[in-house]
Formats: structure tokens, C-alpha cells, sequence
């Protein structure tokens, strides 16, 4: 049976129609599944967000010491339990109610939750790498030049973060149902977590990121002397910016 076969049987038996809100697309394609796992380091500790159905699940632990299976549906964390494998544990709960803590950070991540998650890795936990599935959209953001419509909050994280690197880009067939949109995988080794309020530095400033740069950072609480826009400013020039900001 192939796997878009199994996982049309496995969703039929639990009486699961895949949910929109929650961005349940299955992945389908093997390619996908040893990807994910050709990444992560033999013996490692890994965090896996919306474990699914477990195909990925299953191929991880593997070649992982442990695997922290995460998964928000309930009716997918009894199958995931039913799967009974000795390194792995099913953790029912939320993605951005969990500590990333593991050495390794795998998983798909919804479009909807993919904003929120990411700002959350680059910013806390001690992990080390991270192997993510995103939407293509979402995964240009992170590897985005300064100047060009893609260039963000995101971008900057990420780039003060981590060394990213670009992977392979998945078309529609390789998920059941099909989503509307293409699917690239990211690869980040963290280099230091951001602080927090980093974070909500950037957001301020860009709420008006096609606004001059030192018009724009001293409503966020910091200066800027260039004529640089905001969506101008390279991550390191934000991150001066941000280190002058008024802490009273």
C-alpha cells in the first residue's frame, strides 16, 4: 500500500476529516519522510511538532535516541500512543505551549502557527538545529534580503539566529488533502537565541517598514540617524538600532 493509500485508510478509521483550521495536511510523499530524516543526527533528542499520523514519527525514531511526538488533535495522539515505540513519547498539547529543549527541532508547521512558532525558536530553548517544512512563502521570508517584499521581522530572527539553509520545494501531491500552495523545507543551526523583547522591537518597527528608518525607531523606543526605510535596514543595523533604545 502507498502512503497516500495508508494515510487515507488510517484517517478513515479513526473517522478523521482533515481540519483547515489546524492546517492538517498529511504528508504523502516518502522523499519527504527520509529528508526529515536524513537531517537529524544519529542518537540525537528530538522535538517533533504536529507528529500527525507518525509517518514521520517512525522514521525518526529510527535513528533518534528519543522522540517528543507533539500533537494538538486529540484523536491523532491515540494513534500516535497506539504505536507503542519505547523512544518515543506523545506529548497532547499545544506547539507553543512547548519548551524547545531538545538538541533537535523537526516538524511541519501550519501556516497558521508558523509566524508565532518560529518567533518562539528564535528567541528560547536550548536547541541546536531544527528541520522545518513550511509553506514557501513563510520560508522566503527567512531567507529574504533586505529591500525586497519578502523582508521581515521573521527575516531578521532568523538571520541573528541561525545559518540557514534552503532545501528542496514540495509541490501540492505530496499532501493529502492538497493544500493551494507549494511547501520548501528550511535547515537552521542556531548560533544564540535573540532576546524576547527583540522580538517585539521588530514588530513595531515594521508596522511601518516603507517609512524612513529614523522616523520609524524612536516611536519603538530607539534611534536611528540614516535615510535608510525600514525594510532597508540589514538585521545587524536593527540590531544596533535596538541596543540603543531607551530602557527607562
Amino acid at each position: 500500500m502507498d502512503l497516500l493509500s495508508w494515510t487515507r485508510s488510517k484517517l478513515f478509521e479513526i473517522g478523521l476529516r482533515p481540519s483547515k483550521r489546524l492546517g492538517q495536511n498529511f504528508t504523502v510523499n516518502p522523499k519527504i519522510v527520509e529528508y526529515f530524516a536524513s537531517k537529524v543526527p544519529e542518537g540525537a533528542e528530538v522535538i517533533e511538532i504536529g507528529a500527525g499520523l507518525g509517518t514521520v514519527t517512525k522514521a525518526l525514531a529510527r535513528k533518534a535516541k528519543a522522540v517528543a511526538a507533539v500533537e494538538k488533535d486529540k484523536r491523532l495522539c491515540e494513534l500516535l500512543k497506539e504505536l507503542d515505540i519505547h523512544n518515543v513519547k506523545v506529548l497532547c498539547t499545544d506547539a507553543l505551549e512547548v519548551e524547545l529543549d531538545s538538541e533537535v527541532v523537526v516538524g511541519s508547521l501550519p501556516y497558521s502557527i508558523s509566524g508565532p512558532f518560529l518567533a518562539k525558536a528564535f528567541t528560547s530553548g536550548s536547541w541546536k538545529l531544527a528541520v522545518f517544512l513550511l509553506q514557501k512563502e513563510v520560508a522566503e521570508r527567512l531567507l529574504a534580503r533586505p529591500g525586497s517584499r519578502e523582508y521581515g521581522r521573521l527575516t531578521v530572527l532568523a538571520r541573528l539566529c541561525c545559518e540557514a539553509e534552503p532545501g528542496p520545494v514540495w509541490g501540492p501531491e505530496s499532501f493529502y488533502p492538497r493544500p493551494e500552495v507549494l511547501s520548501k523545507h528550511v535547515v537552521l543551526k542556531k548560533v544564540r537565541s535573540v532576546p524576547p523583547e527583540f522580538s517585539s522591537f521588530l514588530a513595531c518597527v515594521f508596522s511601518q517598514r516603507n517609512k524612513k528608518a529614523k522616523k520609524v525607531l524612536p516611536r519603538c523606543g530607539a534611534q536611528w540617524s540614516g535615510e535608510e526605510r525600514v525594510r532597508e535596514l540589514t538585521p545587524e543595523q536593527l540590531w544596533e538600532a535596538y541596543l540603543t533604545r531607551d530602557v527607562k
